[in-house]
């Protein structure tokens, strides 16, 4: 649900719940209330929300077409596409190594 989702991010990127309501200008009871999922954002903090964090909606509302990444392989993914293209190759050869020992 959304607020699972919401609050996965939230503890992943280390932010407080009143530390967020206030980056997005809204009340923290309403931030609580969507983290409860007894409350609904409208489109608007949906794509500010997922601005904020740094994430697409998609994984903000846990689609994403074919398959569902979890936070921390979204955050792997943003993480590795801001290395250079050498140290991309690095880490791609690493989990290819560690890959073939889990064989």
């Amino acid at each position: 649900m959304f607020g699972d989702r919401l609050s996965e991010l939230l503890d992943e990127k280390n932010i407080s719940q009143k530390e967020f309501a206030k980056m997005l200008n809204i009340a923290p009871t309403t931030l609580n209330g969507y983290i409860r999922n007894r409350r609904q954002p409208d489109f608007d903090i949906v794509k500010d929300i997922a601005r904020a964090l740094d994430v697409s909606t998609d994984c903000l509302l846990g689609y994403s077409g074919e398959q569902v990444l979890s936070v921390k392989e979204s955050s792997l993914i943003n993480k590795l596409r801001g290395l250079t293209k050498e140290q991309r190759e690095m880490i791609y050869d690493l989990v290819d190594i560690t890959a073939k020992k889990n064989k």
